[in-house]
Parts: C-alpha cells; sequence; structure tokens
C-alpha cells in the first residue's frame, strides 16, 4: 500500500510517499540534488514498490522547496532538519525499530553528514559528492562591463573552487570517522562523481574510517544506475543491508 504522508519541517509542510509492508527495518531514500522524491525517471519510486514487496517499509521525501514540499530550497547541506523530520515521521507511522537510509549524489553526503542527528542505524551512500556547490556570484557594479564582470567572475570562480572543494571534503571524512553506523558506499566505476570519492577514500583525511566503511561497485557510467542490470545490483545491495539490519 502507497500513502502520502504531509509533515512539519521548521514552518514548512513537507511531502512524502509511504510504501508500507510488515518489517520492523525500513528504508528512508534521501533525493539527489534537486531531483524529487520519484528520482530520475521515476527509479526511486519503482525501487521503494519493489523493496516493499520484499517485506520492507519504505519512505521518500521532497526537502524543503522540491516536488510538492513548500518553503525555500536551500541546498543539500542545508537538509538536516527536513532528513531529521523525515525519520522521525517514518519511525512513528511504520511503527519501526531500526532505520536504513540510502541516498546517491548529494543525497548520499547528506546522510553521511547528518545521519547522528537524524539517529539512522545505518547507511547505504551511492556515489557520495565530495566537492560543495559554487556559491552565485555577486551582482555586477552598475555600469560595469559585460566582459569585465565575466573575467572578475572567473577569477572568483577560480578561488573559491579549491577552499570549498577542502572544506566538504573535510567535513565528510570528520563524519565518516566518527560514524557509530554501519556504512556501505556504493560506486558506480566509470561515475566521474565515484571516481572523485574514490580518489578521496585514499587520502589521509579517510584513513581512519576507511577499515570499517565496506566498498562495494558495479561496472557502469550511470550515476544513478539506470540500466537493466545496474538497477537488479542496486536492488541486490540494499535487499543485503535491510537483511543485516533486520531487527530480531
Amino acid at each position: 500500500m502507497r500513502s502520502l504522508i504531509g509533515f512539519p519541517c521548521l514552518g514548512d509542510m513537507l511531502v512524502g510517499t509511504l510504501d508500507s509492508a510488515s518489517g520492523a527495518t525500513g528504508l528512508l531514500i534521501v533525493s539527489n540534488g534537486n531531483e524529487i522524491r520519484s528520482g530520475p525517471h521515476r527509479s526511486m519510486s519503482q525501487l521503494a514498490h519493489r523493496i516493499a514487496a520484499a517485506g520492507y517499509p519504505v519512505f521518500r521525501f521532497d526537502r524543503r522547496g522540491v516536488g510538492d514540499s513548500a518553503g525555500s530550497n536551500q541546498g543539500f547541506l542545508e537538509s538536516a532538519p527536513d532528513i531529521v523530520a523525515a525519520v522521525s515521521t517514518f519511525r512513528r507511522e511504520a511503527k519501526l525499530r531500526r532505520v536504513v537510509a540510502f541516498g546517491n549524489g548529494d543525497g548520499a553526503t547528506a546522510l553521511a553528514l547528518f545521519h547522528a542527528q537524524a539517529r539512522i542505524d545505518a547507511l547505504l551512500l551511492a556515489n557520495p559528492v565530495v566537492v560543495a556547490p559554487l556559491p552565485p556570484p555577486e551582482e555586477p557594479e552598475e555600469g560595469e562591463a559585460s566582459r569585465g564582470w565575466m573575467r572578475q567572475v572567473i577569477g572568483r570562480v577560480a578561488t573559491r573552487r579549491p577552499e570549498t572543494h577542502r572544506s566538504l571534503g573535510s567535513e565528510l571524512a570528520a563524519a565518516f570517522t566518527a560514524a557509530e553506523v554501519p556504512m556501505t558506499v556504493l560506486l558506480a566505476t566509470r561515475d566521474k562523481i565515484a571516481a572523485c570519492f574514490a580518489e578521496f577514500l585514499h587520502k589521509p583525511a579517510f584513513a581512519a574510517a576507511g577499515t570499517r566503511v565496506r566498498r562495494k561497485q558495479f561496472d557502469t557510467a550511470s550515476h544513478v544506475f539506470a540500466g537493466t542490470a545496474d538497477k537488479a545490483w542496486l536492488y541486490e545491495r540494499v535487499i543485503e543491508a535491510l537483511a543485516e539490519q533486520r531487527a530480531p
């Protein structure tokens, strides 16, 4: 059974979809980027249906300012309250004892950063993003020539990129090191974002977390595991994670 659920977050009303099942362990799906909860080409909706059919409740939601949810879209780095509210709602509505969370791209990064606040019990992180989005350029002064303005914008981008890159990478490394729950990283071997994360795993900042983070990969260039074989592999990895965390 699939139902829509509205729930509050910092004064705004968010909308989620619950696929009901009898299990006491459930799957929370956190969308990538500004994607709505159904996912690209409804892939997350289809995954939720299959997981629920296997006996595990699934909850997907639109964060503030995305899809059906109210409020202003502050990006994934400000999504901690949304994730906390979603997990609380999911636990209550599905009567759960454990929550396993799955996210792709910056959804995975958000889960790594904020899972402790949300009391999530295990993480399944696909192709995490390690480079923060650049802030929008400042408005040019009135009368400034367009060519000069473009040079200034390019200059600002060039100087900001290393700073944001290091900042998010450091935050993510600290989150992985401090995590006290099982963490499995899923990587699409020919995806550029996954390759960037794989490179970060070898850096000294990740060393403390390296032995505790399980890493599984699939030979695909699809960031969202869009192919038929990709989807089958992803489904199997999700079921594995849920089965490992099944409440007694």
